[in-house]
């Protein structure tokens, strides 16, 4: 869902890490000396004094500019580092501010920023704003001594470097942009046009804070966030200082969370309407793992059909999941519990051929033919009791398939089978709880219509698909109202845009807001 995927990716980058510094309330100080306590920000200027830079204001001398933007601190400690070329770095010195520098190197003079920093304890937070046009232009005469490969770009080199050095130095970076829009085609955040190195600059040292969206988001606001951040601001050649002052104290100034708390009650207004929608859609019944219950007599099918409106055992009416129909031509599938039709009378055979014990077994149901055999092999004459024994040695190591097929012969296929197997398979069914349970227990069928017809009995952990749900059989339970009860658990079912499928239980089970879970087939 558009809407849904906004929402998580807006959440995301108010959650994203970030590596800016959180500063606190400046105090007015010009020393860089260090304190027991946690020392407040320093302002680190980084200004572009090459020849291609336009003056910093078009009413003020250069230095006199210079020094102009510095009272817009109201005295928080700075430095100043005046680049251009590798040797035309100059630290805290105003009176160099000549804008005649024959390269713009970046990387030179974040080298310098990185060394003063190092001169400051280590819990020291610094705030580094860029003065540029943007524009680089490194020294080829600089770089033969940094290893730069034979016949490579050597601009995009010193970039390479350069977007390196700012992700180790870990320190918040500003751009200020002096001078004309870029051309068509180069890279933006929000409002104010940037180079694409300014771009890669201000993410390299920035981080998350700095991506397209926080960007286009905090350049909306009018304070600095904890999170949504501006950090590349543009100033207009005929704007100077009107435009850099407020820019610079907007820099300066401590994180208001005013941003955040707009922005994320938007994006939590947003991500709850999702949650509810999503709710919305999973709450009806039946849900993965919701139950129902078929109940059985014996001999009598329950013809069931799927999304048809029906009156629930509990009150009410429902539109979707199991109901039951009169008769299977409207149902989709039947479910019935029934007795095997198996005759173990022996009615129908030739027993002419067998001996007078064998003929008094013959004719006995399970039960009485298991305690006839104990009693003769116990209690019975010399012959009755060999002629037990050796039946029940010959029944118990008789193919259990043969007796399988022989037990289950039809009245017409008896006639072709020999008493004497018949009753040995019989006393194989004895010893056989499997072959028995199979063949004499009563059982639940179901029969399915349509294109995938099938009959097959039940049983516990069985999947089966009624119309458009698959179910598995969770238990089958004797007693009830009726004879029997057999209890399907839904596995698959079929939603908007599969919703109830790739949701997982916990979500659907937060909406489902229903005392129960499973229902009676009525």
């Amino acid at each position: 869902m558009p809407f849904a995927s906004a929402s998580v990716a807006l959440f995301l980058v108010l959650a994203a890490p970030t590596n800016t510094p959180v500063a606190s309330s400046p105090v007015a100080t010009a020393t860089a000396a260090a304190s027991a306590s946690k020392p407040e920000p320093v302002i680190l200027f980084l200004i572009d004094n090459s020849a291609s830079l336009p003056p910093l204001d078009p009413q003020e001398k250069r230095v006199a500019a210079l020094e102009k933007m510095f009272t817009f601190l109201q005295g928080q400690r700075y430095r100043l580092i005046l680049f251009g070329g590798r040797r035309e770095i100059f630290v805290d010195d105003v009176s160099r501010y000549r804008n005649n520098g024959q390269w713009t190197d970046f990387y030179f003079a974040f080298t310098k920023a990185q060394e003063i920093i190092a001169t400051y304890p280590g819990n020291t937070e610094f705030r580094l704003i860029l003065l540029t046009d943007g524009l680089s232009d490194p020294a080829p005469a600089d770089w033969a001594d940094m290893s730069a490969p034979a016949q490579v770009d050597l601009k995009a080199f010193a970039n390479g470097k350069l977007l390196s050095l700012l992700r180790a130095l870990h320190q918040p970076l500003y751009v200020i942009l002096v001078g004309e829009p870029p051309r068509e085609g180069d890279a933006h955040t929000g409002r104010e046009q940037a180079p694409v190195l300014i771009w890669e600059m201000v993410q390299a040292a920035n981080g998350a804070s700095a991506s397209m969206m926080a960007q286009t988001i905090s350049s909306f606001f009018g304070d600095n966030g904890l999170l949504l951040k501006k950090f590349v601001f543009r100033v207009g050649p005929s704007e100077g200082l009107a435009k850099v002052e407020p820019v610079v104290r907007r820099i300066v100034a401590p994180p208001q969370p005013g941003v955040e708390r707009v922005v994320g009650g938007v994006v939590l207004a947003l991500l709850l309407s999702v949650f509810l929608m999503l709710g919305i859609v999973v709450r009806a019944f039946p849900g993965p793992g919701d139950i129902e219950i078929v109940e059985l007599n014996t001999g009598v099918p329950a013809h069931i059909m799927p999304d048809r409106m029906h009156r629930l055992d509990s009150g009410g009416w429902a539109t979707r999941g199991l109901s039951l129909v009169p008769d299977a031509r409207g149902a989709a599938a039947s479910l019935s519990y029934q007795a095997p039709n198996l005759d173990l009378s022996g009615a129908g055979l030739d027993a002419t051929d067998l001996d007078s014990l064998a003929q008094r077994l013959l004719p006995l149901n399970l039960d009485e033919l298991g305690k006839a055999l104990e009693r003769y092999a116990d209690d019975g004459t010399k012959e009755e009791k060999i002629a037990a024994l050796n039946l029940d040695y010959m029944g118990k190591n008789f193919d259990t398939a043969q007796a399988e097929r022989i037990l289950s012969a039809s009245s017409g296929e008896r006639r072709r089978v020999s008493a004497l197997d018949f009753l040995r398979a019989k006393v194989h069914l004895l010893a056989n709880s499997t072959l028995r349970q199979r063949l004499t227990e009563t059982r639940v069928q179901v029969n399915t219509y349509g294109k995938d017809a099938a009959r097959k009995d039940l049983t516990p952990g069985m999947r089966v698909r009624i119309g458009p749900y698959g179910l598995q059989v969770r238990d089958i339970l004797r007693g009830g109202r009726k004879d029997v009860r057999v209890v399907l658990s839904y596995e698959r079912v079929p939603s908007t845009l599969g919703l109830k499928t790739v949701l997982p239980s916990w979500f659907q089970r937060l909406f489902r807001l229903r005392r129960r879970s499973e229902r009676k087939v009525t």
